[in-house]
């Protein structure tokens, strides 16, 4: 387990999205690779020494929500989850400022091959700038999550809405590249099923 002593950090996985794309299966359950889609990023986190870890998501009944939890987790229902991911980032946001954190690492749930050393890359170079600096996931085209936002950022965080989430805030981030491959989320069906091909024997 990594550690990283000198600040109080917190993360959020965002699970509260409604799947459109993907058919009337809740996508998270789906299993990949012995696991369900949705766990994958949460077992990552878990190796990451935080303060606390939450999930958000749209219901209280969620198929993963005792599985998060075995890993650490707690489930936070966002009511307004319909109204686009900026709402997930605002709840997250100030439950780690009501944590008194002084960074939230906010990941995708259906992000499932984001590897640990990405995580630790990140943490490293926010921590060597005293936390002065947003810190983005970058494949070649805009940056996204994962990404590591300092405490000064929370306000204009919890004030998010409507499904740009963090995008104008991440234009000016730092940036860490990832493959594509590994940076790549599960929005359909065909991309589970490329998925499970990357991953098969």
């Amino acid at each position: 387990m990594t550690r990283h002593s000198e600040f109080r950090l917190c993360a959020a996985v965002l699970a509260a999205g409604q799947s459109r794309r993907f058919g009337k299966a809740d996508k998270l359950a789906e299993h990949l690779n012995g696991l369900p889609v949705g766990l994958h990023i949460a077992r990552t986190i878990s190796e990451v020494n935080c303060a606390d870890r939450l999930v958000v998501t749209a219901s209280d009944d969620h198929p993963c929500t005792e599985a998060w939890q075995d890993h650490g987790f707690t489930v936070g229902v966002n009511a307004r989850a319909d109204e686009g991911m900026g709402t997930s980032v605002a709840h997250a946001a100030a439950w780690a400022a009501d944590r008194e954190a002084d960074a939230l690492l906010i990941c995708l749930a259906d992000m499932p091959f984001v590897p640990l050393g990405h995580l630790e890359q990140m943490l490293a170079m926010f921590t060597a700038d005293s936390g002065q600096r947003t810190i983005a996931s970058h494949s070649g085209e805009a940056p996204s999550p994962p990404a590591i936002f300092g405490k000064a950022l929370f306000p204009e965080l919890s004030r998010l809405t409507g499904d740009t989430g963090a995008r104008a805030i991440l234009r000016n981030a730092s940036k860490v590249s990832l493959a594509v491959s590994q940076l790549a989320d599960i929005d359909t069906l065909d991309d589970l099923q490329r998925a499970r091909s990357r991953t098969a024997p």
